[in-house]
């Protein structure tokens, strides 16, 4: 088979053809925003008439999520000029950047906080017909599958969804996350436009099968070219100067290789249940909650009553290491601020973070950090 990029060169014509598109403000009805209650703005009438994407979602999401998100959204009507849309989301350089490179297609690519403390966001409507791509670049997230399952998303895991659930538990671990989704309604694309998938090589049928599972979700690792693909993805989008063609190559490829590439599919042991995620996050909290304490695997083998080999199993896939490595990392790190932060010393140091030894602490300290304690001191 020919490569994506290869076999859309030949193409460039078809693909401009269908990048001409432009979304009617008529086709969203502003009844259901009066209904609401919500205040629409011309930033807001603006964004709507802009993104399928955000309409469908206003549509199905309460009058106190949606403020809430109108309340920390921050732009102008200016930033909605280019083929990209620029959403500031609050403090800590939170963003959310959408375009449709096709009607019916929409891309986010975003780095932000946690919806679980979201008023409302429990109650939300799932969108239909909807396939939707989740890849992880940076940070950790929890996704509670149901009432007894929950899968876990770190830097270059895929998630694909055929409806999407937007008011499912979906719990960041680390304060921000960031990634790219692209949103695919099947109700919108034309036959035209399907027509021209398929010339493209993307067959939306055939993708489908390919990862539709029973319980609604495909999770997996993706292998090199298609983490390369994703990261391309975001590099194009974060540029100005990119037109619509160019987002749209993009992320032809990485369709491409989603249908066609060797991923590896999460089985059981990439899922926790109620019981296996309740031992994972009490040996993550007495972790967290004394750096000073020796927590050896002996101890946890006769606190659950399983074997080192399981309790790491749980605690890897929730947390991404080992029990003995993340210990060592969070003590390493709480290390390192101490140094740069206090006066405390070196000796008092090691002892706050379980090292009696002041010498083992500075040789472990050394191989985390690449300097010695007082090195990583004195560079301030």
């Amino acid at each position: 088979m020919a490569k994506p990029h290869l076999k859309m060169a030949s193409t460039t014509y078809r693909i401009a053809k269908r990048c001409d598109h432009t979304t009617e403000a008529n086709l969203y009805s502003w009844s259901s925003m009066v209904k609401k209650g919500v205040c629409m703005d011309v930033r807001v009438q603006k964004l709507m008439e802009k993104s399928s994407y955000i309409r469908n979602v206003v549509g199905r999401i309460p009058t106190e999520m949606l403020s809430y998100f109108l309340d920390k959204i921050q732009f102008s009507v200016s930033d909605l000029e280019g083929e990209v849309v620029r959403l500031k989301m609050g403090e800590n350089g939170q963003y959310m950047n959408f375009l449709s490179p096709m009607q019916g297609i929409e891309i986010m690519e975003y780095y932000m906080g946690g919806l679980d403390d979201i008023p409302g966001h429990s109650e939300a409507k799932a969108l239909d017909n909807t396939m939707v791509i989740h890849y992880c670049n940076r940070g950790s997230a929890e996704i509670n599958i149901d009432s007894g399952r929950y899968a876990y998303m770190r830097p270059g895991i895929l998630c694909i969804e055929w409806r999407q659930e937007t008011g499912k538990k979906f719990n960041f671990y680390d304060e921000l996350y960031g990634g790219i989704e692209i949103s695919i309604s099947m109700d919108s694309i034309s036959s035209d436009d399907e027509r021209f998938l398929r010339r493209a090589g993307i067959d939306m049928d055939t993708l489908r099968k390919a990862y539709e599972r029973n319980d609604q979700y495909y999770i997996g690792q993706c292998h090199e070219r298609l983490r390369h693909a994703f990261d391309d993805l975001r590099d194009i989008i974060s540029s100005a100067d990119k037109d619509r063609y160019s987002y749209l190559v993009n992320m032809l490829n990485v369709l491409d290789l989603i249908r066609t590439d060797d991923i590896d599919i999460f089985d059981k042991q990439f899922y926790l249940t109620k019981g296996q995620r309740r031992i994972a996050q009490e040996i993550h909290d007495m972790v967290r909650q004394d750096h000073s304490r020796e927590i050896t695997m002996n101890e946890l083998e006769k606190m659950y009553d399983l074997s080192s080999v399981s309790i790491n199993k749980y605690f890897e896939i929730m947390y991404g290491d080992t029990v003995k490595r993340y210990i060592q990392n969070q003590r390493m790190q709480k290390a390192a601020k101490l140094l740069k932060n206090s006066d405390t010393s070196i000796a008092d140091i090691a002892l706050a973070v379980g090292y009696e030894s002041q010498s083992k602490f500075g040789v472990i300290f050394k191989r985390y950090c690449g300097c010695t304690p007082l090195e990583y001191r004195r560079r301030g």
